[in-house]
């Protein structure tokens, strides 16, 4: 099945592996870090992708929630050659030369509080925060099942064109009231159109390079599965507010300072 890429897809090719051009971020590449830069909300980019955003929020019983910011993920040079190298095979081996690059959803584990601040890009270095963890070094297919058991369509990275549906995979900290969902430039090539569960795939049948499971017999909203980690790649990060007033900002600094405040009153109650 072939899914067509929209029309404003050339606009995200032009910004996804983007140069740094400051000095902090010469310093960055240098070291070869993978780092956020956030969007204006007057950057065409950053239009198109809420769009994007809030068309594949398909769920009905999930209000349509407002974006409060959008990151471009810059890569490292390595990371995006090692991309484009497995896009270029895959294009040279399908007539018309055409990867069939889409631009789908992933949902994960945020152990911090990344992205609350519009300008906050730090990642951290939280073990179990496998939202830095992919945005620092992209997926890697032999993590599949160690956070969820069953797989339905074997050992690979799953993505899905339904924002909804990446927001059900994401878990955040409670003292945050955001929630965030990354978009991933995907390789889907010839994909293998599924139907039923299908665990045992590990790899796919020759002139095939992805899996698309297509909803119907237990599966309620597409899915795209690749088994190649240079088949994806995080672009974008979107975060958005979970059913609160979209005024209501909490910013990492606040958090501090509440915290402080706290700590202060419980020591001059013990005095």
């Amino acid at each position: 099945m072939f899914h067509p890429v929209p029309a404003f897809f050339m606009i995200f090719r032009r910004y996804s592996f983007k140069p740094s051009t400051s000095r902090a971020k010469k310093k960055l590449v240098k070291k070869k870090l993978s780092h956020l830069v956030p969007l204006s909300t007057q950057d065409p980019t950053y239009i198109q992708l809420e769009k994007h955003f809030q068309d594949g929020w398909t769920h009905l019983s999930k209000p349509k929630p407002q974006v409060h910011a959008i990151f471009t993920i810059v890569l490292t040079e390595d990371s995006s050659a090692a991309f484009l190298r497995y896009r270029a095979l895959v294009e040279n081996s399908r007539t018309p030369r055409d990867a069939n690059e889409q631009l789908l959803f992933h949902g994960t584990i945020r152990s911090c509080l990344l992205g609350d601040e519009k300008r906050g890009t730090q990642l951290c270095k939280i073990a179990g925060c496998l939202l830095c963890s992919v945005i620092r070094n992209s997926f890697d297919v032999s993590k599949c099942g160690k956070r969820h058991k069953f797989c339905r369509f074997g050992t690979g990275i799953y993505t899905t064109t339904s924002s909804s549906k990446a927001d059900d995979y994401f878990i955040g900290v409670p003292e945050s009231p955001f929630r965030a969902v990354l978009v991933n430039r995907v390789v889907v090539g010839n994909p293998l159109t599924q139907k039923s569960n299908a665990e045992e795939i590990t790899e796919l049948p020759f002139g095939y390079h992805s899996v698309v499971g297509v909803p119907g017999a237990g599966l309620n909203y597409g899915e795209t599965v690749v088994y190649n980690n240079d088949a994806i790649r995080p672009a974008y990060l979107i975060v958005y507010a979970a059913d609160i007033h979209p005024e209501i900002h909490v910013t990492r600094s606040r958090l501090v300072k509440q915290t402080m405040s706290r700590r202060t009153m419980l020591l001059k109650r013990r005095k």
